[in-house]
């Protein structure tokens, strides 16, 4: 077979072997190699002019080759988190001493990881109360995670402890701390507490608390997460802060994936 056709037959490899690479001379050497190790120096010269002439001539080929592992990769990142979600179900949606909001019945239950001196879950919580407005079936479930210093933990550990001994009392403690226009301290927690009537709790711990937040991070470590906010609604994990959009599209999915299963 003419050396030049041949090299044209094994374009396709050569393309694929590209779309994993960043440079298109580290991109073109590798698909050499990988090709026909039998080739000259000269051989190898030539397949890089052929391909780096197809890629001049036509862009398009490498983009295709990329979309195409692009495709792959979020094929099997889905495969890994559904996995990873289902492997952790009874510790994400069914943990007894979790605090929760929203409906007491749920069509639809998400999870949500938050930080109290964390700013992006500052901002997040007023879209997730118009999410609930939006879908009266959604129950969120609250992780409370102390990331950012010693007025985070402080925060949990007086959080949770309220959840476990008066939870009718929680929901306006989270809520007036998450409101909190800067990073939380002593002074700043115990004006909350007494604004809430849950002063009382102020350095008397449960004594479940430290259990409690250590599997909540170790739990965020399993899931792969790096930091506040994190959330899974149905079979999709949303990292950050994102827009009401993304999150209404995602318990809408997760609804309709319900329906179909």
């Amino acid at each position: 077979m003419n050396f030049t056709i041949k090299i044209k037959a094994i374009i396709g490899v050569t393309l694929a072997i590209i779309a994993a690479f960043i440079t298109i001379q580290a991109m073109s050497h590798t698909a050499v190699i990988a090709a026909d190790t039998s080739l000259s120096t000269a051989q190898q010269q030539e397949v890089r002019a052929i391909v780096k002439e197809m890629l001049v001539n036509d862009p398009d080929l490498l983009k295709e080759a990329l979309i195409a592992m692009q495709i792959r990769e979020q094929g099997s990142q889905q495969a890994s988190v559904k996995s990873l979600i289902e492997q952790h179900q009874q510790s994400l949606f069914n943990s007894k001493t979790d605090p929760w909001k929203g409906a007491e019945k749920p069509g639809l239950t998400m999870v949500y990881f938050t930080d109290f001196n964390c700013p992006y879950c500052k901002k997040l919580e007023p879209e997730l109360d118009k999410l609930m407005t939006e879908f009266p079936q959604l129950k969120i479930i609250i992780k409370m995670v102390p990331l950012q210093g010693k007025g985070a933990k402080d925060a949990v550990d007086l959080a949770q402890t309220v959840w476990l001994n008066e939870p009718e009392k929680y929901l306006a403690l989270k809520d007036t701390l998450m409101a909190a226009p800067r990073r939380l301290d002593s002074a700043i927690i115990a004006k909350v507490a007494k604004l809430t009537k849950t002063q009382d709790w102020l350095n008397q711990k449960d004594s479940r608390v430290d259990s409690i937040v250590d599997n909540n991070l170790q739990l965020m470590r399993q899931l792969g997460f790096r930091g506040t906010p994190s959330m899974i609604i149905g079979e999709q994990v949303i990292p950050g802060l994102v827009p009401f959009e993304t999150l209404k599209k995602a318990v809408e999915s997760a609804l309709e994936d319900q329906k179909d299963g």
